[in-house]
C-alpha cells in the first residue's frame, strides 16, 4: 500500500500537511517512509499504521519540507521499537550530520536494543547554480562545520557512504531500493522500490527529471511533484519544481503504467489541485492513468502490477 502522510510543499497547511509517503508491505507487514516532513508523526497515528513497523526512510533531499518530522519520529521509534530492531535512514551527504546533531543535543537515546543506521548517498550533484542570498555562504558553512561522533546506539558496522552511483547514475542502496539525481536547489535524488512484484518510484523535488529516466523506466506507478500550474511554468522550473503537464510527459517518456501528482503548493485548496488533476490528465491523453495524492488516502499496488485508489477523483 502507499499512504500519503503529507502532499504539500514548503509549509504545513490546515487542509496539507508536508512530504511523507508511507509504503507498507504486506508480504511482512514493514512500513517504509519516503521523506518526513515536521506533520509525519502526526499523520501516521492518524492514519493507523504501526510506528514501531517503520524500518527505512528514504529522504529525497534535506529541505525542511522534506526532514523536519524525522528528529521526532526517530525518538518515539527508539523507545518503542522491536527490541534489536534497526531502522535506516538513507538520503544524500548531510543526513548523517543533520540527524547525529539533533538527536545528540535532544539527549535522545535508544531503548530496547534498538539501532539506528544511517547511510549517505556518495556524491549527490548539486544541478542548479545558487539563486538566493546567502547560499554560497552557507555551502561553506557546511563544508567547515565539524562532524558529530557516531551516536552510542548507531549501527556501523555496515559503510556509512553506499557505494558511487554505477554506470546507468543509479546508486543501489539494497536489493529492493534504488535511487538517481534530480535536477533542483539542492542535492536531491528520486527512488525506485521493489515491493515484491509491483515496482514504484517516488521522486523527490525536481524541475527535470532526466537523469532519472532508467530509475523510472517501466514501473508501474510514479509519484511525481506539480507544485503549481502550467500558467506559472517559468517560475516553477526557477525554482525547482514541476508542473502536472512536465510530470505526466516524463511518467508518458518512461513508460509509467500510473501517475500520482504530489506535492502541492500549501495555498492551493482542493479546487486548486483538482485543476492540477485536470492538467495533468490533459497532458497525459489518455496514455496513462492519472491520479492526484490526497491527505492519508492510499493507493494499493496489485500483484500484477495495478493501482486501485481508496478514494478516486
Amino acid at each position: 500500500d502507499l499512504v500519503f502522510l503529507g502532499t504539500g510543499s514548503s509549509f504545513p497547511a490546515p487542509h496539507r500537511h508536508t512530504a511523507c509517503l508511507a509504503v507498507r508491505f504486506h508480504a511482512d507487514g514493514d512500513c517504509w517512509l519516503v521523506d518526513c516532513g515536521e506533520s509525519a508523526q502526526v499523520q501516521l497515528v492518524r492514519s493507523g499504521l504501526d510506528r514501531r513497523r517503520v524500518s527505512r526512510i528514504a529522504v529525497t533531499h534535506l529541505h525542511g519540507d522534506h526532514t523536519y518530522g524525522l528528529p521526532g519520529l526517530l525518538s518515539t521509534v527508539a523507545g518503542r521499537a522491536a527490541p534489536d530492531s534497526t531502522l535506516e535512514v538513507v538520503g544524500p551527504s548531510g543526513i548523517r550530520q543533520l540527524l547525529r546533531t539533533s538527536l545528540a543535543l535532544t539527549r535522545t537515546d535508544a531503548r530496547n536494543g534498538v539501532r539506528l543506521r544511517l547511510r549517505e548517498l556518495s556524491g549527490v550533484p548539486s544541478l542548479m547554480p545558487p539563486s538566493t542570498p546567502g547560499s554560497a555562504e552557507l555551502e561553506d558553512l557546511i563544508l567547515r562545520a565539524p562532524e558529530f561522533p557516531p551516536l552510542p546506539y548507531e549501527d556501523v558496522t555496515e559503510p556509512i557512504q553506499c557505494a558511487a552511483p554505477d554506470g546507468g547514475g543509479i546508486w543501489r542502496v539494497c536489493d529492493r531500493l534504488s535511487a538517481a539525481p534530480l535536477r533542483h536547489r539542492i542535492p536531491c535524488v528520486g527512488y525506485r522500490i521493489d515491493i515484491g512484484g509491483p515496482v514504484l518510484a517516488v521522486l523527490g523535488d525536481t524541475c527535470d527529471s532526466q537523469l532519472a529516466e532508467s530509475l523510472c523506466r517501466g514501473v508501474d506507478c510514479l509519484v511525481h511533484e506539480a507544485t503549481v500550474g502550467e500558467s506559472r511554468r517559468d517560475s516553477c522550473v526557477s525554482s525547482g519544481h514541476s508542473t502536472p503537464a512536465m510530470a505526466a510527459e516524463f511518467a508518458c517518456r518512461v513508460g509509467a503504467k500510473a501517475l500520482v501528482l504530489n506535492h502541492f503548493s500549501p495555498l492551493l485548496d482542493n479546487a486548486g489541485v483538482a485543476r492540477l488533476l485536470a492538467e495533468g490528465r490533459a497532458a497525459a491523453a489518455g496514455r496513462l492513468p492519472v491520479f492526484a495524492a490526497d491527505e492519508l488516502r492510499v493507493f494499493q499496488l496489485t500483484d500484477q502490477g495495478g493501482l486501485v485508489c481508496s478514494d478516486p477523483h
